[in-house]
């Protein structure tokens, strides 16, 4: 067998190896579970369609593939995410109680919820550039060969994203993870205890809110508006912290689906200065299969289930004093 027919019959299996690092990065780029499930179908067409003798490297390849079809959907998409009234979120991406290879993937390039909300500023080409070095770690060299560009403009790109998404609020650090899930917990524990006055301690003066209901966004201005809106929300509901995106989070339950997801940013003195609530029933709807009772339920059935080759009868001797 010659090289060429050996990296024929390598395709399926160097495809599958990468599939899920071109998922999350399909998702870093689109900010859509189901566009970019479309990108890495595509993209398999693409592989399955090339000339083996071409393939040099098949992770590259696929890369590059990957990057350049989210591209052009994204442009797309832009025009008609500005259409929408109620404006555009991305989906949560909530990890599951059995981490999938997607999860895997994804917690090895976080980028926070907030983070890819604000990268719907920046244009196409450089949301691919700063994805490809910020959440994979590509240098500049590799992101020109992915982007057909000079390692000084794709350098340029990047810093130019940067720049945007500070002006736009992204803190220039990354807040500690420990603080940040303290005050996540605190957020959990007083819309459990419904405690209003408490909800208000954990927000700065005037917090930036979005959400995907407008009426939501429009009854929060301060803090206190803020603390009214969630404890509202809250009143019936079970109170749940998850991973979401790579960092901890407050699902509201009710009957045991997602209700409503909280996703925050903390400043000073671990204060909420950013809060950004999902309500929208398709964009909470895969949390649900993952981390909702139907899950738990999943995931508990081979323990409370009695195997198979055991058989219980009705006559079985049962000694009560035993």
């Amino acid at each position: 067998m010659d090289q060429t027919d050996k990296r024929k019959s390598a395709k399926p299996a160097d495809f599958e190896a990468a599939r899920a690092k071109l998922f999350a990065l399909a998702y870093r780029m689109l900010g859509s579970r189901a566009e970019a499930e479309d990108i890495v179908q595509d993209a398999w067409l693409k592989w399955h369609a090339a000339d083996a003798s071409e393939l040099r490297s098949s992770a590259a390849w696929l890369t590059t593939v990957t990057t350049h079809l989210a591209i052009d959907r994204l442009r797309h998409l832009r025009t008609e995410r500005a259409t929408r009234s109620n404006g555009w979120m991305p989906d949560p991406w909530v990890e599951g109680l059995a981490p999938s290879a997607e999860d895997l993937a994804l917690q090895s390039v976080q980028m926070s919820y907030g983070v890819m909300l604000l990268l719907e500023r920046l244009k196409p080409e450089e949301r691919a550039a700063f994805v490809l070095h910020e959440a994979f770690d590509c240098d500049y060299v590799q992101i020109a060969e992915i982007l057909a560009k000079t390692p000084a403009n794709c350098r340029q790109m990047v810093h130019r994203a940067k720049a945007r998404l500070q002006r736009e609020g992204v803190p220039a650090r990354r807040a500690d993870p420990a603080a940040h899930a303290r005050v996540v917990e605190r957020l959990r524990a007083a819309l459990e205890a419904q405690d209003r006055a408490g909800l208000v301690r954990l927000f700065c003066d005037v917090p930036s809110v979005i959400s995907d209901a407008p009426e939501t966004v429009d009854a929060v201005a301060t803090a206190d508006g803020a603390a009214a809106t969630l404890s509202l929300r809250g009143r019936g509901k079970q109170m749940e912290t998850l991973s979401m995106n790579g960092v901890s989070a407050v699902a509201l339950m009710r009957d045991g689906e997602i209700d409503a997801l909280l996703d925050i940013s903390i400043g000073e003195h671990e204060r909420i200065v950013a809060l950004r609530i999902v309500t929208g029933a398709m964009r909470l709807a895969p949390a649900t299969r993952v981390f909702g009772r139907a899950a738990v339920m999943r995931l508990l059935r081979p323990v409370i289930s009695p195997p198979a080759s055991v058989t219980m009868r009705g006559h079985f001797p049962v000694d009560i004093d035993a």
